[in-house]
């Protein structure tokens, strides 16, 4: 099960292999956007939110087991709510994408956004067990 930190990790090399520069990628334990990436020649910044699929926190009740149903439609809720946030605090040519873990569940909670997010241009990446990234929801324009 990938938790935070593994999703960050995942993405950060995918989007080095796309041909973008990692300014930031912030462990669980770090405040602030958990990924920075710039690709040379274009103008903005891609800012990204990520969720895991279980706990990051040794001794915590989740560690290394799966988020509960629930559980992970607060991290997609929450998630959102900071993808939203980061929309109106970096307007275009920065664009913003969330990322998780390519779950039942995330896929269950992410479909229905999928229009809204298109149309706030947010990018969304799921990340599987296998560390393979793909674009749930491919950039509009």
């Amino acid at each position: 099960m990938l938790d935070e930190n593994d999703v960050i990790e995942i993405l950060s090399a995918y989007l080095k292999q796309e041909g973008y520069e990692v300014l930031q990628a912030l462990h669980t334990t770090e405040k602030g956007i958990d990924l920075i990436a710039h690709k040379p020649g274009m103008i903005g910044r891609l800012f990204v939110e990520a969720k895991g699929g279980t706990s990051s926190r040794e001794g915590s009740n989740r560690f290394g087991k799966p988020y509960t149903k629930n559980q992970v439609f607060d991290r997609v809720s929450k998630g959102f709510y900071s993808v939203v946030r980061l929309c109106a605090e970096h307007p275009k040519p920065d664009e913003v994408a969330f990322v998780g873990p390519d779950t039942t569940w995330f896929r269950e909670y992410l479909q229905p956004i999928i229009p809204t997010a298109q149309q706030l241009g947010i990018q969304i990446f799921l990340v599987s067990e296998d560390r393979s990234v793909s674009r749930f929801l491919k950039k509009i324009g």
